[in-house]
Order: structure tokens, then C-alpha cells, then sequence
């Protein structure tokens, strides 16, 4: 005989639990652009996860290897700030032969292999070779002739190679997943890149504190090793897609070819802007905050880490507004909102920079989003079948032309006013502060440019 047992359970109880399943109901469809995405069984679903892993190890790599990590390294061999404007300028430089990767990569019908050889060997220089620098013998101008050449070197490879990830990844990502895609990018790396470079500040704060600023940009550099070879292991397990016929046959460099195409033209003009006003303040305000400022590595790097939470709330939100708007004016309201977070650095100061650039930093990593995911897809807006590792070179390619452009810009300004000191509102401030509000000016001139395009070219972009 089966007995069944009723319990009631008390009213308030059955009130919280139809709160609890209405919360994990709400959750589940706010993740479902993340679950769509990686979610089957198909060739493609599976490359994006690889993808996925493979932009996040390589922008924590990079990040532990540069920024203000570089910055730290730099410190050591007593690179002067016109020398670390011309070794980003350099970088800049060395990426516009970008524009020369179709005579390479279109001659093979199966770009993997070079593309992994070449990163190999970019890596080596960048991590192993740069990071080896302050412990060869020698005055600081013979290791800084070495680290320019290092540099040189390691970025001409990189550059080379950079189209074609783009190329192999992009067939893995249909239209209806971009903007799925590149939010969860977007986090993805930020997520990575941000918990990384937090934990990673304590390290080198470790060993400045005992006296060895050295060993700790040291140790950072093997951690970032450790990514490098990740990403290469992602790599190998990304799937390459058959390019169409024709494609590689009789690879020739027309570097005017995307010229013919108008909306991939304005496009490529429009972050190429982005990319020359975004890059004047270069490595400099890194500076001011590492050298001028004082502040701790921990420090920095907890400031960045609340990127985190943030932008797990926010990139939904962003995503949203893509969908619900467009492209165009999500990133014209991007730019407009973030020209503010420019005008508030230049009052960053030993004594406020706790709150001040904290509560500046928060600020922007909720609107970055909003940028950076329309960004990353604009090079693919509208990109034609074929020919499009030349497409994605001249993206590329002029991009960095911008981005040089800024960087010289930026290195001149910082040339020519090196003692002139300005008065805003009763606060005084050296160039490496005021240029950020040049910069935001310029950023908020751009939001209001995208926002009149965006109505003039409704019907068709």
C-alpha cells in the first residue's frame, strides 16, 4: 500500500521559492545569446569555442608582456619618454605592412601552419628575446639599441601573419552570431586580461618591495609565456574553412582594391580616425601614473579587475542596444559617452588618484563596451567574399598607418611642451595630463561624425 505524505509548506516559503525560479528564469534568457553561441555540435560552434580561448590568451599574453608591465621593463634599462614615444610609434609603423600579407599568405591554400610559424616566432622575440634584454652586459645604450631592433623585428613578423586570423576566424562567425560574438569577446577578454593583470601587479609589487623591480616584470613575462603557448595549442584546433576559387592562385599585391568598395571604405576611414585621436596619448599617461603619480602596481591593476563586474553587467546591455538600434549609432553614443572619462584624467593627481582615477576607470569600462564590440566588427561589416585577406590588410594596414599618425603626433606634442604647464579651473597640469583633454575633444568630435553618418547612410549600411 503506497501512503502519501502532504507537507504544506509555510506561505512565505512558497513566496521566496516563486521569486527564486522567476530569477533563474530571467537569468536563463539574459544568457541565452551566450549559450546560442557556443552551444551544438557543428564544426563551426566548436572553432568559435576555440576562437574564443584563443583571443583570450592572446590578449592576456600581450598584456603581460606590454602595457604598463612594458612600462616597468622600460623603467629598468631607463628608457626616457621621447624613447618610449618612438618605440610605439615604431610598433605602429612596423604593423602598416600589414598591407604586404596577401603576397605571403595568399600563396598557400592552407594558412594554419604559416600563421602558427610565425607566431612562434613572434613570440620568441616579443617575450623571451625583449624580456632577456636587462640581463645582457652593457651600457643601457647598446641594450636599448637591442630592444629596438627586438621590437622592429617581432612586430614585422607579427604583421605579416595578423590578416589571416582574422581571415580563418571569420568563417566560423555568420552575420546573426557577430554581435553575439564579439560581446562575449568583449568579456571574455576583459574577464581574462583584467584578473590577469590584477594578480600579476601584486607580483611585480612583491619584488619591487624587496629591492628586484626586475625579477618581477621577470616573473610576469614567464606567466605570459605560458598564454603564448596556450593560444598556440588553440590554434591547431581552430578549423580552416576552404577559401573560394581563385582566391590564392595568383596572389599580387592592389592594395587599392577595398578603395572600389564604398562601405568598407567608410568603415576603414572611420576607426582609422578612431585609431589616430585614441593613440595620441600613447604610452605617456601609463607614465605620468607609473612615474609621476607613484601608483602602486596592485593598485592599477585592482582598478582594472573592477572591469570585471562591471562589464558582466553592462555588455548585455550594450548588446541589447545593438539590436535594438544599429551599429552606427550604438557607437557614435560610445564615443560621445566616453570622450568624458578623457576629461577627467587630467585632474588624476598624487593625492586623489585612489578615488579619482578609480571612479574614472569605472566610468569607462561601462561604456567601452559599446566601442569596442562595434569596433571589432566594423573591418567585417559588408566584407565581400572574396579577396579578403587583402581587404583585411588594408584595414589593418591603414589602421595602423593611424594609429603611427597619433602616436607621432602625441611624441612631438609631448616634445614641444615639456615645460609648459597649464592652469584649468585653478589646477596646474603638466602635458602628459591636458593632452587627454585634447584627446577627448577629438573623441567626442568623432561620436558626433558617426551620429551624422549613421542617418545619412541608413538605407544602406
Amino acid at each position: 500500500m503506497r501512503i502519501k505524505i502532504h507537507v504544506r509548506q509555510p506561505f512565505w516559503l512558497l513566496k521566496q521559492g516563486r521569486k527564486f525560479d522567476g530569477l533563474i528564469k530571467s537569468l536563463g534568457s539574459r544568457t541565452l545569446w551566450v549559450r546560442r553561441l557556443v552551444s551544438g555540435d557543428t564544426v563551426e560552434a566548436r572553432s568559435r569555442k576555440h576562437i574564443l580561448v584563443w583571443n583570450g590568451a592572446a590578449n592576456v599574453a600581450g598584456n603581460l608582456a606590454g602595457g604598463n608591465f612594458l612600462v616597468g621593463l622600460y623603467a629598468v634599462i631607463h628608457v626616457s619618454d621621447l624613447l618610449l614615444g618612438t618605440l610605439t610609434t615604431l610598433i605602429q609603423f612596423c604593423n602598416i605592412f600589414q598591407i604586404l600579407s596577401p603576397l605571403l599568405l595568399d600563396r598557400f591554400k592552407r594558412k594554419k601552419q604559416i600563421l602558427l610559424i610565425t607566431r612562434i616566432i613572434y613570440y620568441v622575440f616579443f617575450i623571451i628575446v625583449i624580456g632577456a634584454i636587462p640581463f645582457v652586459p652593457g651600457d643601457d645604450g647598446f641594450r636599448v639599441g637591442l630592444l629596438l631592433t627586438a621590437t622592429v623585428f617581432a612586430n614585422l613578423i607579427n604583421a605579416l601573419a595578423a590578416p589571416g586570423y582574422s581571415v580563418l576566424h571569420i568563417r566560423s562567425i555568420p552575420n546573426d552570431f557577430r554581435a553575439d560574438f564579439f560581446s562575449v569577446l568583449n568579456l571574455l577578454n576583459s574577464v581574462c586580461v583584467y584578473v590577469f593583470i590584477l594578480l600579476c601587479g601584486y607580483v611585480v609589487d612583491f619584488f619591487r618591495d624587496r629591492g628586484s623591480l626586475l625579477a618581477g616584470i621577470t616573473a610576469v613575462r614567464i606567466i605570459a609565456l605560458c598564454f603564448a603557448a596556450l593560444e598556440i595549442y588553440t590554434h591547431i584546433n581552430i578549423h580552416e574553412f576552404d577559401e573560394p576559387e581563385g582566391e590564392n592562385k595568383h596572389p599580387r599585391l592592389n592594395p587599392f582594391l577595398p578603395l572600389k568598395n564604398r562601405e568598407f571604405t567608410i568603415c576603414t576611414l572611420l576607426t582609422g580616425l578612431n585609431s589616430f585621436f585614441s593613440n595620441i596619448p600613447g604610452m605617456y599617461y601609463s607614465s605620468y601614473l607609473v612615474n609621476d603619480v607613484v601608483a602602486p602596481f596592485r593598485f592599477l591593476g585592482f582598478v582594472t579587475f573592477l572591469s570585471v563586474p562591471i562589464m558582466i553587467l553592462v555588455i548585455p546591455i550594450w548588446n541589447h542596444v545593438i539590436r535594438k538600434i544599429s551599429w552606427f549609432r550604438t557607437i557614435s553614443i560610445g564615443f560621445l559617452l566616453l570622450s568624458g572619462h578623457y576629461f577627467i584624467l587630467p585632474f588624476v593627481s598624487r593625492g586623489n588618484y585612489m578615488y579619482l582615477y578609480t571612479l574614472s576607470m569605472i566610468y569607462y569600462f561601462s561604456i567601452v563596451p559599446g566601442v569596442n564590440i562595434v569596433s571589432a566588427n566594423l573591418p567585417y561589416y559588408r566584407l565581400p567574399e572574396g579577396g579578403r585577406t587583402t581587404f583585411l590588410a588594408f584595414y589593418t594596414s591603414f589602421n595602423s598607418f593611424m594609429a603611427m599618425l597619433g602616436l607621432f603626433c602625441g611624441s612631438i606634442f609631448i616634445a614641444r611642451t615639456g615645460a609648459l604647464r597649464l592652469t584649468l579651473f585653478g589646477w596646474s597640469m603638466q602635458n602628459k595630463q591636458y593632452m587627454m583633454i585634447i584627446t577627448g575633444v577629438l573623441l567626442f568630435c568623432l561620436g558626433l561624425m558617426y551620429h551624422f553618418i549613421a542617418k545619412k547612410e541608413k538605407g544602406t549600411l
